[in-house]
């Protein structure tokens, strides 16, 4: 009797470590599916998200600046505190776009920025 109790934990030993092969075959291939992250290395060891003032993108002077925009299309305006390690800062950034897919693009960027939003939408424009 105490031969089958010790076979039946030799059997459970031998799944627990298949289920943790399969995690981790399941998880080795996931990651590899990825084109950004090749390794697990590259996943922990990946450039940080810097979030300084200088990396914020701007839309002044660039072909979505609402100043030089003609036409009709969508204005985005994100505006909110964005939190730097020590330092908090307030930003407010508006863009010009020709249509609702570009706005909403360039909102979801500047919501990886903004930590604590107070003002993200598109609306109709026409200069």
């Amino acid at each position: 009797m105490n031969r089958n109790t010790c076979s039946l934990a030799q059997v459970a030993r031998g799944l627990k470590s298949r289920l943790r092969f399969a995690a981790l075959a399941v998880t080795a291939v996931s990651l590899a599916a990825c084109q950004q992250y090749q390794t697990p290395e590259d996943l922990l060891f990946a450039p940080t998200f810097n979030k300084s003032r200088q990396n914020i993108p701007y839309t002044y002077n660039t072909p979505y600046d609402c100043r030089t925009f003609t036409g009709s299309g969508w204005k985005g305006i994100a505006a909110g505190r964005v939190v730097n390690f020590s330092q908090k800062y307030l930003i407010s950034e508006a863009g010009c776009f020709r249509t609702r897919q570009e706005c909403e693009a360039y909102l979801s960027l500047m919501r990886s920025y903004i930590d604590v939003p107070r003002y993200i939408r598109c609306s109709p424009y026409s200069a």
